[in-house]
């Protein structure tokens, strides 16, 4: 039974998404062809929505780019899109209050503002009250994360280093690291963004 996206085919995702990725890595068919395996025929007849690929050709098709298959099947995103402040998600993390003692107090939501679609980008909006904490385990290998402060002062301790964020700073760290945000000072909530860079798979 062929799978299908609204009114877009997944052979035609398949074949809107190929060219594209040749574009992108300057790739002809020969070479994506030399990279994945996979026919150069075959390739031409996939870029023109044709034919009905195995799933070891789609593997090898996505090897080739260093995608996953899903990236291959899936419809782009328009090259422009207004996402409105409703359609934003939410992650959440176990919030926990300093002191003496580090004792868990319950959890915090951040606004998530990259859709969830969005490739190898994800932007946070974080705000912490006084002495509030959120710990945030270590993304994969070759992660990148920006942390900009608007308001307030921020203690983020990343690998056992602690840098004090004030409003207007800017900290870049590998995020393969245990990383935490601590809300500092009294005079008012500790608000920023969360930049997220992900390694692309390869």
């Amino acid at each position: 039974m062929p799978v299908s996206w609204g009114e877009e085919g997944a052979g035609a995702s398949l074949a809107s998404n190929m060219k594209a990725f040749r574009k992108e890595f300057s790739l002809s068919q020969e070479q994506l062809s030399e990279r994945s395996g996979v026919p150069r025929s075959t390739i031409a007849s996939l870029e023109r929505g044709e034919g009905n690929p195995t799933l070891q050709v789609l593997m090898g098709i996505a090897r080739g780019f260093g995608v996953g298959i899903a990236d291959l099947l899936v419809q782009r995103q328009p090259r422009a899109t207004l996402f409105k402040s409703d359609q934003h998600g939410r992650l959440t993390y176990p919030l926990k209050a300093t002191g003496e003692s580090l004792s868990e107090i319950g959890v915090i939501e951040t606004l998530r503002l990259t859709p969830a679609q969005a490739r190898y980008l994800v932007i946070e909006e974080v705000v912490l009250r006084s002495r509030q904490q959120i710990v945030s385990s270590p993304h994969a290998s070759g992660t990148e994360e920006y942390f900009f402060l608007v308001e307030g002062r921020c203690d983020v301790e990343v690998g056992g280093e602690t840098f004090e964020v004030s409003a207007g700073d800017l900290l870049r760290f590998d995020g393969d690291q245990k990383h935490s945000y601590r809300a500092i000072g009294a005079e008012k909530n500790a608000r920023g963004f969360s930049v997220v860079v992900q390694a692309p798979r390869v």
